[in-house]
């Protein structure tokens, strides 16, 4: 067994592109640890399957109040910590259907193959408050 980082990231981009929250949910482990920048920088640990798809729903909400349709993955850089453990950190950019940006962000997961593929494990993110600004931008009844 390996963690075969470009195409579990690959497979990741096209999952949440889907906007389907069951297969976005199926790629990641559980209790898994969600850490956060804001005011203040937030940290959870999302014990269930159950959990994180009312987190996914409000993301995927988000997107669609924003008009996401494309993430594109700038930058990656990865550090390949063991076979079955790896560290993988994305620079996305998530556009409109005419490709317009709407924001750019950065994420770092902990990437494990605990022996049914690759999930992760561990998330920390800069998204949430460039979503927020992205909401606020687009006015009332986003």
């Amino acid at each position: 067994m390996s963690v075969d980082v470009a195409a579990f990231l690959d497979g990741y981009q096209q999952t949440f592109q889907g906007f389907d929250a069951d297969a976005i949910a199926d790629l990641f482990s559980f209790p898994c640890q969600v850490t956060g920048d804001g005011e203040p920088a937030t940290v959870a640990s999302v014990a269930t399957r159950e959990v994180w798809l009312g987190v996914l729903d409000r993301v995927l909400g988000g997107y669609r109040a924003v008009g996401v349709q494309i993430a594109e993955r700038l930058e990656t850089r990865v550090a390949q910590l063991g076979d079955n453990v790896a560290q993988a950190t994305v620079r996305w950019r998530l556009m409109d259907e005419r490709h317009h940006v709407i924001y750019e962000f950065d994420a770092s997961y902990t990437l494990a193959d605990l022996g049914r593929g690759t999930r992760i494990t561990a998330v920390t993110h800069n998204e949430t408050p460039r979503l927020m600004r992205a909401m606020a931008a687009r006015g009332p009844g986003t």
